[in-house]
């Protein structure tokens, strides 16, 4: 079968029609005309396999992963990096209108200054000795040697645990590495607890700023780092200084993937707030957001309900001296109607189901919001709940993820006079 590809679906795959009907063609284009055969036959859409191309996008470029077909964590290594960007645009732009009927300018996305190596964490899966990542939407184990997307360091180290795991493979279930500021966390996560010590000595003595842990996880679903986590040498947590900030990360706690980008978000986000302005941080984690606004703003409060999230930003706080922060721990619908009436602005940081109805009915007549977004549908849904009352000034995306159909965004919002 034969059809020319004239849209981009949801997950960067191309859109044709055969006889009438959609059909979605991954590692596709644009005005490419491509012949295919259907693997998934639905009742409103078709899902095919591209079998030959034979108009050509310029926008099309080889893929520099050997695994890139195969494994699917990346969906947009096919594209090159400029169309990427447009893509990420796009799709903000046409979600926004199809989910919440908003038809609004979105500035061009945000590039990331590295398009590969740019993850500072990578999570890896082992299975019957063999690691890597698994196919999508399956248990089939991609082998791979390197992912193009982890830093160069990442790689090094990950390779040189995985050959000295093989004598406990059938007990590991997952190879965690985060590193930043060349200090290194390594996590092993097994079914059940193991002697590390041979392996940690061997790992410390070659390379340096290393700490390793051992998570026992008997959970049966695709939670990772979950479960009694045993601290086995070296170092115990990741130092950072930024935004005139110093703190620490341990390895189980939420840290952006791409530093790059975190940082231009947060720049910009400072710049929306007023000096003057009493802010509130919604879903504000390990707290380092809250302190950078304090930075600038007269007063800022910070909601997190994760406990742990709560005490990492309490003492990042305190380690920085912050006097204008507000740190409270609860969940975020109860304890906002508890200080509503001192913020004229709110910054939110969702998780990616968004913030959900309740939350953004309550936050209604704050003056200013400012919403950070890892998925378009959820914050569509949320900014549908409140645009009676209040009007779109920005929208930016931000290629937190190159190479993949992930995209974060910024929306600023101000209440209508």
């Amino acid at each position: 079968m034969k059809t020319e590809i004239f849209d981009y679906g949801m997950n960067g795959e191309g859109v044709g029609k055969i006889d009438g009907k959609i059909v979605l063609l991954p590692n596709s284009l644009p005005f490419e005309v491509v012949n295919f055969e259907i693997e998934q036959d639905n009742s409103n859409f078709c899902v095919g396999n591209v079998l030959e191309i034979e108009n050509m996008s310029e926008k099309r470029t080889t893929p520099p992963c050997p695994y890139y077909l195969e494994c699917g964590g990346c969906d947009l290594q096919h594209i090159k990096y400029d169309e990427q960007l447009n893509f990420k645009r796009l799709l903000v732009k046409k979600t926004l209108k199809k989910v919440a009927n908003i038809d609004v300018e979105v500035q061009s996305t945000v590039e990331s200054f590295f398009q590969f190596g740019y993850r500072n964490k990578l999570s890896l899966n082992i299975k019957n000795s063999k690691c890597g990542f698994f196919k999508a939407g399956s248990k089939q184990l991609v082998e791979i040697n390197k992912c193009l997307l982890a830093n160069k360091t990442i790689t090094e180290i990950s390779q040189f645990v995985v050959n000295e795991l093989k004598d406990y493979a059938f007990n590991v279930k997952n190879l965690v590495v985060r590193n930043i500021n060349n200090q290194t966390l390594i996590g092993i996560v097994t079914t059940k607890l193991l002697n590390f010590d041979a392996l940690c000595e061997k790992v410390l003595n070659k390379f340096k700023n290393v700490g390793i842990y051992q998570v026992v996880n008997t959970r049966k679903d695709s939670v990772v780092l979950d479960g009694k986590t045993i601290h086995v040498g070296g170092i115990k947590e990741i130092q950072i200084e930024n935004f005139g900030l110093n703190y620490s990360v341990d390895l189980l706690g939420f840290h952006q993937t791409n530093e790059d980008i975190q940082n231009k978000i947060y720049s910009t986000v400072v710049n929306m707030i007023d000096e003057q302005a009493c802010v509130l941080n919604g879903f504000s984690g390990q707290g380092l957001l809250s302190a950078i606004i304090a930075k600038k703003a007269k007063q800022v409060y910070g909601i997190e309900i994760n406990l742990n999230s709560h005490k990492s930003a309490e003492k990042l706080k305190k380690d920085n001296k912050v006097k204008n922060l507000t740190n409270i721990c609860g969940d975020f619908y109860k304890q906002f109607d508890k200080i509503k009436e001192k913020v004229n602005t709110i910054v939110l940081d969702p998780a990616k189901k968004g913030c959900g109805k309740q939350a953004m009915c309550a936050i209604m007549g704050v003056e200013n919001i400012i919403y950070i977004s890892c998925n378009p549908i959820a914050l569509a849904k949320d900014l549908r709940e409140i645009l009676s009352d209040y009007e779109i000034e920005t929208v930016i995306p931000f290629d937190m993820f190159p190479n993949t159909k992930n995209v974060e965004t910024l929306v600023k919002l101000r209440i209508k006079k």
